[in-house]
């Protein structure tokens, strides 16, 4: 039977995770309401809409790669963070 500080162990690692997974919420809202806007602009103003959407699918591609290399910098703490933890669980347990 595990302890109750092991039980608190798995719950924090639990809410850890959970607590990274939904921070980034507000991104599939943002990208949500652009795909909207950008639906409408090419129903009112095709020829425009050409040119607007060559300009926001160059500004959107700098700001995903700015992002996903944030989300990779995260990664590698986690891992770390991760790595940290198996070892400690390990001599622990099989030691």
């Amino acid at each position: 039977m595990p302890t109750d500080s092991e039980q608190n162990f798995v719950v924090n690692i639990i809410d850890n995770y959970v607590r990274q997974i939904s921070g980034n919420w507000w991104t599939f809202f943002v990208t949500g309401f652009l795909f909207i806007l950008f639906g409408l602009i090419f129903l009112i103003w095709p020829e425009k809409a050409v040119v607007f959407i060559a300009y926001v699918i160059g500004l959107f591609a700098i700001i995903v790669g700015i992002w996903n290399i944030g989300a990779a910098m995260k990664i590698k703490k986690i891992e770390k963070n991760y790595q940290k933890m198996k070892e400690n669980l390990k001599s622990k347990f099989f030691s």
